[in-house]
């Protein structure tokens, strides 16, 4: 595994991951079950750390596809703003029960999982690219 990958995995999948752990470890302790194992918020939280590092990875790398490069960063910035969007979904949810929060809550875990094989393959791509410049 390459240097930018495992920085990655590190220091931003791990950072954003933080919420979940935390939420695991107190819902564990928990007994009276009052805090729920998993929440879209966390989800959400997670997706965001993953597509802003994507962004300004992909924003500050030299490339020399630059129509990729401006792909990637549109759909970066369109997944922070579903992101957005969900989570404002979540805010009211929590006053209008008429919003499903369970559906929201599956939907921020599979955007999650695919915001992270997404980061995957780009620093796939990253990387090879910088063995073939180096």
């Amino acid at each position: 595994m390459s240097g930018l990958k495992w920085r990655w995995l590190v220091f931003t999948v791990l950072f954003g991951m933080v919420p979940i752990i935390i939420r695991l470890l107190v819902s564990g302790f928990d007994l009276a079950s009052r805090v729920p194992m998993f929440t879209a918020s966390d989800f959400i939280a997670l997706g965001i750390v993953l597509q802003v590092s994507l962004f300004n990875e992909i924003k500050y790398y030299d490339l020399d596809d630059v129509d990729w490069k401006q792909v990637m960063m549109g759909a970066s910035a369109l997944y922070m703003l579903v992101y957005a969007v969900l989570y404002v979904l979540v805010l009211i949810s929590e006053f209008d029960k008429q919003i499903d929060a369970q559906l929201i809550l599956y939907v921020s875990i599979v955007l999650s999982l695919v915001s992270l094989l997404l980061c995957w393959a780009v620093y796939d791509r990253l990387t090879i690219s910088g063995r073939s410049r180096g």
